[in-house]
Parts: C-alpha cells; sequence; structure tokens
C-alpha cells in the first residue's frame, strides 16, 4: 500500500513565532501605534510561509493586510486563500518577487490611505531589495508610526545574497522612533514537529528509519519537505500498520562483504540530496569526511590524520568546517557523524576497490598502537577473505575484547567470522562460544541457545568421534548455552547441557560456566546432591576458579536460607559478595542479586540499596544489555518493602520490559510485586492477570526461589476474594510440603502475622500453632536478626492474645507494612477487652500509615473497623467530572465497577472493600447510570 501525500503540509514547530505574532497584533490594537518585527531566517526555514499564516491570524483578528509576500514560490503552500470575511480588507496587485518593486507598491498603497485601519504589511526577500528602496521603507515606517500598524518585515542573514547594506543594519535606524523586535528564531525543526512535518507529506507517521532520514537534511523544513515529497513521488515509501517507512527495494542491500557496524543503506533521492549539499564544501573536508567515513562512528582524530598523511593542524580546518555544518560532533576524545545516513553517504561516495585498500591500510595502522585491535577487527570484518587465517585471528580476538564493553557488536563480529571459515572448524566452534557469550550479555538469550545448538548439531554432522581439540571446543560451547538456557529460566535443559559439557572435560576455567550452571540449575530442580557438591567446591579451593568458588558459596547461602539460617545465609552471600570484583570472571549469578534479595527481605533497607546501587555502577549508562535491566528487579522489591507502590511498580515493569533485554530467570521477582502492588491498592482484576501471567509464563514448583511467595499472594488473593477461610486453605496445603512455611514467613516480616490472622478467622488453630512454631523456629536460629524477632514477637502475640507484645512488635518492626498490621491487630486486641479508646487510637494509627504507604485496601479496611465504632473518616476528594462515560466516575465506583466486571457478586465485591452489598448496590445503579447501561454483562462489555 503506497502512502498518500498532503498536497498542504500544516505549518510545524512554529508555535511559538506565531504566538509571538498574535501578542504584537494585541498590542498594536490596544496601543493604536505601530511596531515591527523582523523575521530573519535562512533560505527554507519558512519565513514566507510564516508570512502567509500570519496574515491569515490577522485576517482573522479583523486587520487589513498588505502582501506582498511572492506568489511565485514552488515551495510555499498557502494555508488559507487571503478571500477575507466580512470584518477584513485584502490589498492586492503588487505581489511580486521583487522585494524594490514590493516596497514601492506597498508605500501607494498605505500613502493614500487617510483613516488609520489597523493593519498588517508583510515584506519578504528584502535581502534583495536595494539600499535606496530600504530607506525608503524605513521613512514609510516612520512616517506612519503613528497608525496602527504591525510590519512583518522578512529577509535572509546572508551578507552574500546582496552587495548592498545589511536590512537589519538599514533597519536598525528605526530603533528609538518606533519600537523594532526580532521574531524568535527560526531554526531547524525537532521532536513531534519533526515528526508531524513528515507525516503531513508522507501520509502517515514515520518510522525510526524514516525519521533518521528527515533529521539528516533538517537544516530547514523545506529540504524535509523536498526530501519526503521526493521519495513519494520515487515510490520508495510504503505504509504499513499505519507507519510511513522506507520500501525495502529503495536501500538496496549492503556493499558487499559485511554490514558489521555500518549505518543503514539510504535512497537514491537521499543521497542526491545530501551530495548535493556536500558540494559546497571545501575539497580538504570532503576528503577528510570520505576518509572518516571508512574509519567508522566514532573515530579518533589521530587516526584520521594518520589514514590523511597529515600533522594534526592540517586537520584543524576540515573539521572546525565540518562541525559548523553540523557534519560532525565532537567528543572528549573523538569525532563522531552527527548522522548515519550522512555517513552512509559519504561511506558510498569511495569507491568499493578504493574502500577496500583504505580499510586494510587503516587495520595495519591500527594494529600498531596499543588497544587498536578491536578497531582493527572492525576494518578488516568488511574485507577479510575464506582461509585468511591472520584476519581471522584479529578478528576472532578483537570480539573477544569487545565482549565486555559492546555484546551486541562483538558478536556481530564474531557471527561475520564464522561466515569465514567451513562448519565443523575449531576456529568456528570458538567463534560461536564467543557471540554466544556476547549475545547472552546482551539479553539476546534466544539468539546464543539457537546458535549454539546449530553449532553443535553442524559439528556433530561431519565427524564422529569429535577430534579431541574439537569435543573439548564444543564443550566450552555445551557451557556457555546452559548459562543461557539458566538465564532463560529453562533449569532442566540449563542442567542437562552443563552436565553434558562436564562430562567431556572435567575441570578447567574454561568450564566453570559449566559448574556454575551445574550447581545453579541443581538447586532449581530439586538435586538433593546439589548442597554437598558446593560444600565440595569450597573444600578445595585451589582446585576451582574463583568465579565457581563465589557460585559455590552464593548456592550455600540458598541452603542456609532454606533451613531458616537466615543470619548465615547474610553472612555468606556478604562474604561472596566482598570475593566478587566483577570481573569477566563472573559473567552472570552475580552474588550481589541474592544478598540484595535477602536483605530487602530481612527489612535491611540502607544495605540492599547500597548493594544495588553497587552492581548498578558496573553497568554502562545507557545499554542495552542484560546487566542493564537488572537494577530495576532489584530495586522493585526493595520500594515495595518501604511503601514506595508507584516506584516499585515502575522497576517491576521495567524489567520485564519488551522493548529491551530482560532475565526471565529474575523476571517472577517482578511480577510479583506487581501483583502484591496491585493487592496493596485494592485492583483485584489487575493482581490477578499478574498471577496468572507469572503462573504461565514462568510455572514455579517447590524447590524455585519464588514458589513460596506466589503461594502467600494467591492466598491473600483468596481472601480478599472470598474469605480467609478459603485463603487458610490455601495455606494448609502449602504446610503439606516440608520447611514451606519457613520460606513463605521469611518472604516479609509481615507474613507470618498474615497467616495467623487468617488462620484464627478460619477457626484452625492448629494451623495458626504452626505457623507460630515456625516463627518460633526461626527466632531461635536468629536472634540478632531484627526482622525475623519482630516476626515472631508479631505471630505469637496475635494468636495468644497479648496486647503488651503487640504493642512491642509494632516498635521492633522496620517493616512499614508490618508496623502498621500490628498496630491494627493491637487495636482487635484491645477492643477484645473493651478498650475502645485507645483502639481506636491503634486503628487510627494503622489507618494513617496505611494510607501514607498506598495501601487503598488495607486502609478501606481500618475504615470500616472505625466505622463499626462510630468513627467516620472522610477519605474522599471533590474534583471536576463529565457527568457521563468512564471519566464521570467516582474512585470508588471504578472500584466496584473493575470487582464486578471481574465476575466478583454484590457481596463479594462488598467483602473486599470493606462495605455493605447495599453500598455496593448503590453505587452499582449510579455505574449504570453514568455508563448508559442496564446489566452486568453491559458492564463488563464496556470494560472491554
Amino acid at each position: 500500500m503506497g502512502p498518500t501525500a498532503q498536497p498542504l503540509p500544516q505549518v510545524r514547530g512554529r508555535e511559538a513565532q506565531l504566538a509571538q505574532i498574535g501578542a504584537r497584533l494585541h498590542t498594536v490594537t490596544d496601543t493604536r501605534r505601530s511596531r515591527i518585527l523582523l523575521v530573519e531566517g535562512a533560505p527554507g526555514a519558512g519565513k514566507t510561509r510564516l508570512l502567509v499564516e500570519a496574515a491569515a491570524l490577522a485576517g482573522a483578528m479583523g486587520f487589513s493586510v498588505v502582501d506582498g509576500v511572492p506568489r511565485a514560490s514552488d515551495t510555499v503552500s498557502r494555508a488559507a486563500p487571503h478571500a477575507p470575511p466580512l470584518s477584513r480588507t485584502v490589498e492586492d496587485g503588487f505581489h511580486t518577487q521583487r522585494a524594490s518593486i514590493a516596497i514601492e507598491a506597498a508605500r501607494a498603497l498605505l500613502r493614500n490611505r487617510t483613516e488609520p485601519v489597523r493593519t498588517v504589511v508583510t515584506l519578504d526577500d528584502l535581502h534583495l531589495a536595494n539600499l535606496p528602496d530600504l530607506a525608503v521603507l524605513c521613512d514609510l515606517v516612520a512616517g506612519l508610526g503613528g497608525r496602527p500598524i504591525l510590519w512583518l518585515l522578512a529577509f535572509t542573514p546572508d551578507s552574500r545574497a546582496t552587495p548592498y547594506e545589511s536590512v537589519p543594519g538599514c533597519l536598525g535606524r528605526l530603533r528609538g522612533r518606533l519600537p523594532v523586535e526580532h521574531l524568535r528564531q527560526l531554526g531547524p525543526l525537532s521532536g513531534d514537529a519533526l515528526s508531524l512535518l513528515v507525516a503531513d507529506c508522507a501520509g502517515a507517521a514515520p518510522d525510526a528509519g524514516l525519521l533518521a532520514l528527515a533529521e539528516s537534511v533538517n537544516d530547514t523544513p523545506r529540504a524535509v519537505i523536498e526530501l519526503v515529497r521526493g521519495l513519494v513521488e520515487d515510490g520508495d515509501l510504503c505504509v504499513v500498520d499505519g507507519t510511513s517507512r522506507l520500501q525495502p527495494a529503495a536501500t538496496g542491500g549492503a556493499r558487499g562483504g559485511s554490514d558489521v557496524c555500518l549505518p543503514a543503506p539510504v535512497p537514491k533521492r537521499f543521497s542526491a540530496l545530501v551530495q548535493k549539499d556536500l558540494r559546497s564544501l571545501s575539497e580538504v573536508t570532503t576528503r577528510a569526511l570520505r576518509l572518516a567515513a571508512v574509519l567508522g562512528s566514532p573515530f579518533a582524530p589521530e587516526d584520521l590524520s594518520a589514514l590523511l598523511g597529515e600533522a594534526p593542524v592540517g586537520l584543524l580546518a576540515a573539521v572546525d568546517e565540518a562541525v559548523d555544518r553540523g557534519l560532525l560532533v565532537c567528543g572528549e576524545r573523538d569525532l563522531a557523524f552527527r548522522s548515519e545516513p550522512v555517513w552512509r553517504v559519504l561511506l558510498d561516495s569511495v569507491p568499493p576497490p578504493l574502500c577496500a585498500l583504505l580499510r586494510r591500510q587503516a587495520a595495519e595502522m591500527l594494529l600498531s598502537r596499543p588497544g587498536g585491535i578491536e578497531r582493527a577487527a572492525l576494518q578488516l570484518v568488511h574485507v577479510a577473505q575464506p582461509g585468511n587465517a591472520e584476519a581471522l585471528r584479529i578478528i576472532a580476538e578483537g570480539s573477544q575484547r569487545l565482549l565486555a564493553t559492546d555484546p551486541s557488536l562483538a558478536a556481530s563480529l564474531a557471527t561475520r567470522g564464522m561466515e569465514l571459515l567451513p562448519p565443523g572448524q575449531a576456529g568456528r566452534v570458538r567463534l560461536a562460544k564467543t557471540a554466544v557469550d556476547a549475545f547472552t550479555r546482551a539479553g539476546s538469550l534466544d539468539r546464543a541457545i539457537a546458535l549454539a545448538k546449530d553449532t553443535i548439531d553442524e559439528a556433530a554432522r561431519l565427524s564422529v568421534p569429535l577430534p579431541a581439540e574439537l569435543a573439548a571446543d564444543i564443550a566450552s560451547l555445551r557451557a556457555s548455552m546452559s548459562a543461557a538456557l539458566l538465564l532463560l529460566g529453562n533449569a532442566p535443559l540449563a542442567y542437562q547441557a552443563a552436565r553434558d559439557a562436564l562430562a567431556v572435560q572435567r575441570g578447567g576455567l574454561q568450564l566453570r560456566d559449566a559448574v556454575l550452571t551445574h550447581l545453579a540449575a541443581s538447586y532449581l530442580n530439586g538435586d538433593s546432591t546439589a548442597a554437598q557438591r558446593a560444600r565440595n567446591i569450597l573444600s578445595a579451593p585451589d582446585r576451582h576458579a574463583w568465579a565457581v568458588q563465589i557460585g559455590a558459596m552464593t548456592f550455600q547461602a540458598f541452603t542456609q536460607w532454606r533451613e531458616g539460617h537466615v543470619a548465615d545465609a547474610v553472612a555468606i552471600l556478604r562474604q561472596a559478595a566482598a570475593l566478587d570484583q566483577g570481573g569477566e570472571d563472573v559473567p552472570f549469578l552475580d552474588p550481589r542479586w541474592f544478598l540484595a534479595f535477602t536483605l530487602t527481605r530481612i527489612d535491611e533497607y540502607e544495605e540492599a540499596t547500597a548493594v544495588v546501587e553497587s552492581f548498578a555502577r558496573t553497568v554502562v549508562p545507557g545499554a542495552r544489555t542484560l546487566a542493564a535491566t537488572l537494577p530495576a528487579v532489584l530495586r522493585a522489591p526493595l520500594h515495595l518493602a518501604q511503601g514506595r507502590l508507584d516506584e516499585a511498580e515502575a522497576a517491576a515493569k521495567a524489567g520485564v520490559s519488551l522493548d529491551g533485554p530482560s532475565v526471565p530467570m529474575l523476571a517472577p521477582q517482578a511480577w510479583l510485586v506487581l501483583a502484591d502492588a496491585a493487592l496493596r491498592r485494592g485492583e483485584l482484576a489487575q493482581a490477578q492477570g499478574h498471577i496468572a501471567t507469572l503462573e504461565k509464563d514462568f510455572p514455579q514448583h517447590p524447590h524455585s526461589p519464588w514458589w513460596a511467595a506466589r503461594l502467600l499472594l494467591n492466598a491473600q488473593v483468596a481472601e480478599a476474594q472470598a474469605d480467609s477461610t478459603v485463603a487458610a486453605d490455601v495455606l494448609a496445603e502449602i504446610g503439606t510440603h516440608p520447611g514451606a512455611f519457613r520460606e513463605l514467613v521469611l518472604e516479609d516480616s509481615g507474613a507470618a502475622a498474615w497467616c495467623v490472622r487468617c488462620a484464627l478467622a478460619a477457626d484452625l488453630p492448629e494451623l495458626a500453632r504452626t505457623v507460630v512454631e515456625t516463627t518460633e523456629y526461626l527466632r531461635a536460629h536468629n536472634p540478632r536478626v531484627p526482622s525475623v524477632v519482630a516476626a515472631a514477637t508479631h505471630a505469637r502475640a496475635l494468636a495468644e492474645g497479648d496486647a503488651e507484645a503487640l504493642a512491642r512488635a509494632a516498635r521492633l518492626h522496620r517493616n512499614p507494612w508490618a508496623r502498621a498490621a500490628a498496630a491494627e491487630d493491637h487495636a482487635g486486641v484491645l477492643l477484645d477487652r473493651g478498650d475502645h479508646e485507645r483502639a481506636i487510637g491503634e486503628l487510627n494509627r494503622a489507618m494513617g500509615a496505611y494510607g501514607g504507604l498506598g495501601g487503598e485496601r488495607d486502609a478501606a479496611r481500618v475504615r470500616a473497623g472505625l466505622r463499626r465504632l462510630g468513627v467516620r473518616r472522610r477519605h474522599w476528594t471533590q474534583a471536576k467530572r463529565p457527568v457521563s462515560g468512564w471519566e464521570s466516575l467516582t474512585d470508588t465506583e471504578r472500584k466496584v465497577a473493575e470487582l464486578v466486571a471481574g465476575g466478583l457478586t454484590n457481596r463479594q465485591a462488598a467483602r473486599h472493600l470493606f462495605v455493605s452489598p447495599h453500598t455496593v448496590g448503590f453505587h452499582l445503579r449510579q455505574i449504570y447510570r453514568k455508563l448508559g447501561i442496564r446489566s452486568r454483562t453491559a458492564l463488563v462489555q464496556f470494560k472491554e
């Protein structure tokens, strides 16, 4: 489907200028005196079009328009005809491209007027007028200064356009006699304005590629319009799913060889426009830019100097001109092309045979410099031929060195190197391992796994049995694949791949990924021998790399945590994090990830924050890598525990974003945060949706790290949707798994008390006793962990109805949610004792805490308790709303609508909102009226 270009694009990006003109029109109206606006802009900046818009604006305000805008311009489309409304008079008859004639015609028309009519005079291209005529214009403006006239005088600030005195200098003589003001600068368009202009010309919103082309010629709006209209005329654009983009055939393919680290090809129309503009550059600058295009972007000035064979001082004029023209931008140590499409045009201007020679010359030059092998590899990858052993060695080493700093580029370099080697060669397998490691670091886990499988299968088909060297390389590749599988969350396949790798060659630093993955997958799969293997590794440190020892410590900490030895687990993780220097030996499973999670669970928020920030500092700013997504996943539960729901949700969403890399192995944590936050806000349907996503995409089993947390959330949702009896049934099922309650109550310091609360409400004292015994076991083994002591104190006090102990638990809790819950529980015990006054005080404290944390559902429950005691607290605000439609609903009505549309009965919705079914029915009637519907079915359809 081809785009339909709009012949009359609107004025874009000139809102500030039009507002300035409008303000001066009002000033002229108020003062009844003349004002001058000087409209200065480069050719194509939109001066003429702006004058047309100004004339239309003035006419709409009742001004008479004396129009000196040329009609013959083929670059301007009139926004509105000059046939005026009744309140406006238009003088016509002197429209010409010759500014001097326009000045004289305007003088004749205005001199013949006797009445002081509000007038706008628009004169264009005054830089083409001669000096005597400009003097006439100045005299005319000065002579009519007492009349209500706005003079819009446009010109190009280019001294080469006229041999006469500059227009600003000539008109400047009017200063002091009349108000003279410069219109805001008519600069290049940006952001939405540029995108909208391209859409006007292309017929649909542009994609990133088309917008990049427009940005590259965006010195003036005219250049953008000419480019896009030209692409439309050439048939180079198409509209797909409402987006205008380049036709695949419009750009052709790559220039042979590799497209690694090259800008995308560009259409012929764009290339012709840029080349036309480049012809105005000096010969020295053009030559320097073409060689720079071969070097790539960014490039080092010393590399360009060497390639040109000139001293650095000889580059100064060329670089100054290129920067001044907006072709290059300066960094601290290098230069770069401002626009990739322009870079491509310059590169394409170098004949391919000469380009190949220049690349070889550049590679030889770069290899002679310290640290130049990566840049040399990026040159040779375009010209290397199959069988060129030295070029392949450099490509392989360059891709290895790029792993840490630019994994995406390393992957591209390694996969291109693979294309130069036949299947089954050890060098090809080693390059595949580098590419798999790079894809893994970049977060492209599926690509990493697919490449590893294809390479392994390819080698297996060619020779059986495999030569010893090739078998070792395949084992190393399997180890890398196992790491990618583990991060993808596929522990069974990761375990198998790691086991196969270790079976071929035992020991050795090259298989550390296999050892770590095998150990991690063993834990996740419930292998009972994993703990002993971790101990074996730690008992023989000389036989294992640092990464393996740190991994073993991490998984030893897991064992300690699951057995309830919280203090020991945290101590081991702290030691592992201290030993880990964040080097290449630890490509994944950083102990700081798990230290941050455990510190958050025991309410050590300051230390957890420091650990997260320590890891975040190792991430390259702005990088789209797997590591770059992890700080958000680590921060999400920390924000949630501290009661910062908005920040928790934002971090969790960033951690599972579909727009960039993510770590599926840790994604369950983010989905749990989203579900928990929604539940605390009272958004039951959203909480259920997040849990459904978690169960569908990340199925958990009793050995999974987040199994207990998911079951706890299931129980809490069941309590919100049904009642405590249903929630207690879920808890009872959890208790059938050995050690499950230990993990569950360690999820957060308020979990144990919540479980006791549900058990007591469901009249299941045995279940409550089991929970209390679990917390006492944890307290006995962790007497110096404040969160464990607080949780145990809270759970036992609630079970025994001990008001003093509950007050003490509230003081012990660091978790603000648990502290608020302790106050609420304390109030319940006080009420049982008949101490209503103190109970109301505790309920007020709890409601204030929940409200401050954003826990709307908890606050509603406490508010209902206060209401039953005869205490009413206002919790709504007055807001202007429409009379119908979804936006007309109050916050409470929206919650009722969400719950009912989600399938809840009035009674269930009432339980969730802590109001009566009668109140829900009242709100439902208001909802029906405002939405213009009559049934629950219609409400469901409306929500869909």
